[in-house]
């Protein structure tokens, strides 16, 4: 056992089985938390100047190395999303004094190279890839533990190909199946030099690597493929540290950093980031009489691949007064609206703009021909699996888009349909991406969760409709439809909800459901109303006299009553995907379950009409029927259903009435299109 490591290891092995029993943390899981939709509508032109949040990967290194420097440190622009917050909480917990002053800007005082402590609590990353991977590099070379967790989307992320290089310098990575976080770095006091060809291009990798290398004697190096950014070299240079970097085999690079260098604090601008300038950048593209100014927006050859693209694609892109910041080389954009045409993209312009593939994939939606993005493998393994929601969301929003083993290719006719939901699966490029794009789609597009965004561009809804865009909160749309027996609200509510693509809750079938669950399952009727789902609600046998019998049974109980009010709210309030809202039909939707339902419908007609469509209906089925016996026992139900003490049958106070006794089922479904479209504004 290392001498820097006596008393250490035993708690270790305690603290990662806790971890891994418990791998989110109440502060980042966003799993907790409810979610929070948006919908973004069609623009008329945006216009003005906005400056998007610093650049996250400089944010993220100036912390760390200013964590390492002698002296002060001071960091303005910085990204203060999640993040890199998560960063700077970590440099914190080893040692750092890292300080927001109330002018925004950053103040930090290193401990010096090597000189980081032993963190006293796991290291919360959040969502912060790109913060874990580079922190577990910081450790390795230290001699102590240090526990790493994240959010239940970094938990799914692999650290493989980090940890193993890590490991040959010394460190031990414990984690995991898949070496996925939560994890434990076990640094080493004697690291070793190494020489390590990447894999695959990563400029977290080989950033990892080099920072590992600065408490590490000798001369560390990493040879690289394909060029990535290389914000690390940068910085540290503009640190004091001594950097080396040659051209390698096959047009690749080869980058050498000489060991216990003499970090000096600095004076830093963070660039506004490139790849959060993507999303208002090809907003202006494609949303016409559009202008749109982007100041001090980093435009480092190595992170530029994006905008050199949509220069082939025919966007209109001004770079106005280039300049320098802390060593970082940036422009104003001027951007205007412009007909994109399709284009092949290359495969070694992947590590230039792998994090902007989602938002160039919606520019190729609205371009006329072919656009083929190719050597996309890194997407796969990113927040989530890029390639494959792209073209899911793409699909669904009407974009002809195929996958081809790693290449995306799109087949762009103009301006999408949209008018559909996304499930972001918390990554925020793709619910930024999709946002981007129902700003041009013909119908709104909406997404299930706008947490994440938060993650790397702080006010980019506010950003954005300072430019004229249409992003709001959503909430599901819900139409409740009331009415009594044989009024046609049933037939009606289907129509609604397939023709305007709303889910629809049968609420007449949900205690035949918990009866036929209770029976089958071997269930307490309250427990099988806790479980019921609804994929219950498809059973094919819960219209049979079965199912009407087992209905009788649960019916009274006071608290099924009670846990299916709930169940219907919450189809409701959260309907499952891809519906955008739902419809739910019965005789106390409007009254009780949805009070607040943003459309109401009441479906009356004559005695004699629902009698007559009753008695018609039966008679089709088969069974007995005479129609004065029908009449009377559906004039006594009315009045039973009336004059109940709770929830009687009664139209809410904001519902439309709509009589349905002279007209057909279409004539019925046209006029209840009319009423939505006129309560929607649609």
């Amino acid at each position: 056992m290392p001498e820097g490591h006596k008393g250490h290891l035993p708690r270790p092995a305690r603290c990662v089985k806790s971890i891994i029993t418990n791998p989110t943390t109440a502060r980042l899981d966003m799993s907790e938390k409810s979610p929070l939709p948006l919908t973004s509508h069609m623009a008329k032109g945006l216009q003005g100047s906005a400056r998007v949040p610093g650049d996250k990967s400089v944010s993220h290194r100036a912390l760390m190395l200013g964590a390492l420097a002698v002296g002060e440190t001071t960091v303005e622009g910085l990204l203060e999303g999640e993040d890199v917050l998560a960063t700077a909480n970590a440099m914190r917990a080893m040692g750092a004094t890292v300080e927001r002053r109330e002018n925004g800007v950053w103040h930090l005082w290193g401990r010096g190279v090597g000189g980081l402590s032993e963190p006293e609590t796991v290291l919360d990353m959040g969502n912060a890839g790109t913060g874990m991977r580079l922190v577990m590099g910081l450790v390795a070379s230290h001699p102590f533990t240090a526990f790493f967790t994240g959010d239940a989307s970094l938990c799914k992320r692999p650290m493989r190909r980090v940890a193993e290089p890590l490991e040959r310098m010394g460190a031990r990575i414990v984690a995991r199946s898949g070496v996925r976080p939560p994890l434990a770095v076990v640094g080493t006091d004697a690291p070793l030099p190494i020489v390590f060809e990447l894999p695959v291009a990563s400029a977290q990798v080989k950033s990892a690597i080099l920072l590992a290398g600065l408490n590490t004697p000798g001369t560390t190096t990493v040879i690289e493929p394909e060029p990535t950014r290389d914000h690390s070299e940068r910085m540290l240079k503009h640190f004091g540290a001594r950097v080396d970097v040659g051209p390698g085999p096959k047009g690749g690079r080869i980058v050498t950093l000489h060991g216990f260098p003499e970090l000096t604090g600095r004076q830093l601008v963070v660039p506004a980031d490139p790849s959060s300038a993507a999303f208002p950048t090809i907003a202006a593209l494609i949303v016409p009489d559009s202008e749109v100014t982007l100041p001090e927006v980093g435009t480092n050859p190595l992170r530029f691949g994006l905008y050199e693209t949509l220069k082939e694609m025919g966007a209109d892109i001004l770079l106005r007064n280039p300049r320098e910041l802390s060593g970082e080389p940036v422009a104003d954009l001027v951007i205007r609206s412009s007909r994109l045409k399709g284009v092949v993209v290359p495969p070694e312009r992947a590590p230039s703009m792998i994090d902007e593939y989602p938002i160039l994939a919606v520019a190729a939606a609205f371009a006329e021909g072919t656009t083929r993005m190719q050597g996309l493998r890194e997407l796969k393994v990113k927040e989530s699996d890029r390639l494959a929601a792209m073209a899911e969301g793409l699909a669904k929003a009407g974009v002809a888009v195929e996958v081809e083993g790693d290449d995306l290719i799109v087949h762009g006719k103009g301006r999408p349909k949209g008018g559909v939901l996304i499930e972001t699966n918390l990554d925020h490029r793709i619910a930024m991406s999709f946002l981007v794009l129902g700003l041009g789609s013909e119908q709104p597009m909406r997404i299930d969760d706008s947490r994440a965004i938060a993650t790397s561009f702080t006010g980019f809804v506010e950003l954005m409709q300072g430019l004229g865009a249409r992003i709001e909160a959503s909430s599901p749309l819900i139409i409740a439809i009331d009415g009594p027996a044989a009024a046609g609200k049933g037939t009606l509510a289907r129509r609604i909800a397939a023709h305007l693509n709303l889910a629809y809750l049968d609420t007449g079938l949900i205690y035949r459901a918990v009866g036929m669950k209770a029976q089958r399952e071997g269930l307490e009727p309250v427990k099988a109303a806790q479980m019921l789902t609804p994929d219950d609600l498809k059973a094919p046998d819960l219209r049979s006299e079965e199912g009407g019998q087992a209905a009788s049974k649960v019916a009274s109980i006071p608290a099924v009553r009670a846990e299916l009010l709930e169940f219907q709210r919450r189809f409701a309030a959260h309907p499952p995907p891809p519906a955008v809202g739902a419809v739910l039909d019965g005789r106390d939707i409007g009254t009780v379950v949805c009070p607040n339902a943003k459309i109401k419908l009441f479906i009356t007609a004559s005695d004699e009409a629902r009698a007559g469509r009753r008695h018609k209906e039966l008679l089709e089925r088969g069974e007995s029927s005479i129609y004065a016996r029908v009449l009377e026992e559906m004039q006594a139900r009315d009045e039973r259903d009336r004059n109940r003490s709770v929830a009687p049958l009664v139209p809410a106070p904001d519902a439309v009435v709509l009589d349905t006794t002279l007209l057909t089922a279409d004539a019925a479904f046209e006029a209840a299109l009319r009423i939505i479209a006129d309560r929607t504004h649609a």
